[in-house]
């Protein structure tokens, strides 16, 4: 269990040094709707935002982290004891 949590910090190190060279321009779907005039209109709302600043992108990044590892920890133990 030792090994997994230093997985884990070290995926957040790494998320904090990486964190700062993320793009701001949007993907190519998004310039290419900008180009054309379409509009998005979002079927589903996210109930949270990645945040404006590094210090709340870095804290959503954190939450999505160990998000993603407690389902894919808690299916690997479903799948384990199945």
């Amino acid at each position: 269990m030792r090994a997994v949590f230093k997985g884990l910090i070290i995926v957040a190190i790494i998320l904090a040094i990486v964190l700062p060279f993320a793009s701001s321009n949007p993907d190519g779907l998004e310039t290419t709707m900008e180009k054309v005039g379409l509009e998005e209109k979002p079927v589903y709302q996210a109930p949270l935002d990645y945040g404006e600043t590094w210090g709340q992108s870095f804290a959503m990044g954190l939450l999505g982290i160990i998000l993603t590892f407690g389902a894919g920890y808690g299916l690997a133990k479903l799948a384990r004891g199945a």
